[in-house]
């Protein structure tokens, strides 16, 4: 008898110990942060009706719009200085790093640096050449003739268009020969 109450009591204890273990390892998996990303394109749109979050649209190098999603955390830099949501407008070169959230498969950014509008330098004038350099002179060596191929001298004969049909002859019978005595 007392070894059933040792069992009882044993599956009690082991049973009361499972939800525990389940609790810490949803605790563990809840502080494992996301990996972040980096996208670097150019802005195609911006919706701010949603007003939880902006979202952008980048088009990547390859051609690809990526869906982002702005939040008020995000930081938005443009040459190191800080910058309002108000800047991005299509056309503007982006670099977004984001969180990919697996659960609702939506990217949500961390940060977005604005890249510098590139600047181009005036076309510089290519200096004037002032005077042509002659090009040297090649000696001529006379060309020597080599002896022609006796087959390249005559003409190939024409390809009839139709080819010739030879005739067909009749089977011819084998002579019957005497039976010799």
């Amino acid at each position: 008898m007392s070894s059933a109450v040792r069992s009882i009591v044993l599956g009690i204890v082991l049973a009361s110990a499972l939800p525990v273990a389940g609790v810490r390892a949803a605790e563990m998996e809840a502080v494992k942060p996301l990996p972040t990303l980096l996208i670097k394109g150019e802005i195609v749109s911006v919706d701010t009706s949603d007003a939880a979050a902006t979202l952008i649209k980048v088009k990547d190098r390859y051609g690809f719009e990526t869906p982002i999603f702005l939040k008020a955390e995000t930081k938005i830099t443009q040459a190191d200085a800080a910058a309002s949501i108000t800047a991005l407008t299509s056309g503007t070169n982006v670099e977004v790093e984001y969180n990919f959230d697996v659960n609702t498969a939506k990217r949500h950014a961390v940060s977005v640096k604005i890249a510098a509008a590139k600047v181009e330098a005036p076309a510089v004038a290519a200096p004037a050449v002032e005077a042509t350099v002659a090009p040297a002179e090649v000696p001529v060596v006379p060309a020597v003739e080599a002896p022609a191929a006796p087959e390249a001298a005559a003409p190939a004969p024409a390809m009839p268009e139709t080819p010739a049909v030879p005739a067909v002859e009749a089977p011819v019978e084998p002579a019957s020969q005497p039976a010799a005595q």
